[in-house]
């Protein structure tokens, strides 16, 4: 298994400081991606940024970071899903306005919890439903 890329506390400290400069964003997480042992950076932002200003901060950002290139994830613009995974499993690297955070943590896990068990019963539904004629032609 691969080790997960750990950012030392003098990137994490460039990274906040990134985020203090960007009165937009109200948090910054880190999500781990499963086995492949690196992060998504997920970003809840205040206000949408036009795309200049959007790359100009990935650029900051992945310069903090030691890295190439990243990506913030806006978070508002995800999936239900991808919202609570975040909530659960990421770790909060920057908040900047922590009610707009709570606000958002709250919305989203009463949404999930609200829509969990449908997202069951479609899931298995969709995994033991019969073979379509199309399912089986792509195997084939």
């Amino acid at each position: 298994m691969k080790r997960a890329r750990t950012f030392s506390d003098e990137q994490l400290a460039r990274a906040r400081e990134v985020c203090r400069g960007e009165p937009r964003i109200a948090a910054l997480y880190a999500v781990p991606l499963g086995e492949q042992g690196d992060y998504h950076l997920a970003a809840l932002f205040s206000a949408t940024l036009p795309w200049p200003e959007r790359l100009d901060l990935e650029m900051a950002m992945a310069r903090a970071l030691g890295l190439d290139s990243t990506e913030l994830i806006d978070l508002r613009r995800m999936s239900l899903v991808f919202r609570y995974n975040v909530v659960r499993h990421g770790t909060a690297l920057y908040v900047g306005e922590p009610d707009r955070l709570a606000v958002f943590i709250e919305q989203t896990v009463a949404r999930y919890s609200a829509f969990y068990p449908l997202l069951e019963a479609l899931y298995w539904r969709v995994e033991t439903g019969p073979l379509t004629e199309e399912l089986m032609e792509a195997e084939a």
